[in-house]
C-alpha cells in the first residue's frame, strides 16, 4: 500500500507546471543564454530548458517564472536572486549552485540534485523536494513554510529545523 501512495504521489507531483497566459521569454535573452551562458536579468518567463547544459551559467536575478527546466543541468550556476516561482526543475542538477535570496516558491524539484547547494535565504514555500538529494545543502534563513521533504535525502544539510 505504501508504494501504491509514493506512486501516486510522484506522478500527481511530476505534473507540468501552469505557466501564466501570455509569458513567454524574451527571444534575444533566450539565444544570449544558449550562446553565452551568461543572461543576468534575462527574461526567460515560462522558457522550455528542459535538459539544457547550463553548468557554471550566471542567471542572477533572471525571471524563470514557469521555466522547464526539467533533467537540466545547472551545476555550479549562479542564480543569486532569480525568481523560479513554479518552475519545474524535475531531475535536474544543482549541485552547488548559488540559490541565494532565490524565490523558488511552488518549484518543482522532485528527484532533483542540489548537492552542497547554497539556499540561503531563499523562498522555498510550497517547492517540491520529494526524493531530492540535498547532502550538505544550506537551507540557513530560507523560507520552508509548507516545502515537502518527503523522501529527500537531507544528511548533512544546514538550517533544517527539526
Amino acid at each position: 500500500m505504501k508504494e501504491v501512495i509514493a506512486m501516486t504521489v510522484m506522478l500527481l507531483t511530476s505534473v507540468s507546471v501552469a505557466i501564466p497566459v501570455g509569458a513567454e521569454p524574451n527571444a534575444t535573452d533566450l539565444q544570449q543564454l544558449r550562446m553565452t551562458k551568461v543572461c543576468p536579468r534575462c527574461n526567460l518567463n515560462g522558457a522550455d530548458l528542459s535538459g539544457i547544459d547550463l553548468q557554471g551559467a550566471v542567471l542572477t536575478d533572471a525571471n524563470l517564472i514557469g521555466a522547464n527546466l526539467s533533467g537540466a543541468n545547472l551545476s555550479t550556476a549562479n542564480l543569486n536572486g532569480a525568481d523560479m516561482t513554479g518552475a519545474n526543475f524535475q531531475l535536474a542538477n544543482l549541485s552547488e549552485a548559488n540559490l541565494n535570496a532565490a524565490n523558488l516558491s511552488t518549484a518543482n524539484l522532485l528527484g532533483s540534485v542540489l548537492l552542497d547547494a547554497n539556499l540561503n535565504a531563499a523562498d522555498l514555500s510550497n517547492a517540491n523536494f520529494y526524493g531530492a538529494d540535498l547532502r550538505r545543502a544550506n537551507f540557513q534563513g530560507a523560507n520552508l513554510n509548507e516545502v515537502n521533504l518527503f523522501g529527500a535525502d537531507v544528511e548533512g544539510a544546514r538550517g533544517l529545523r527539526p
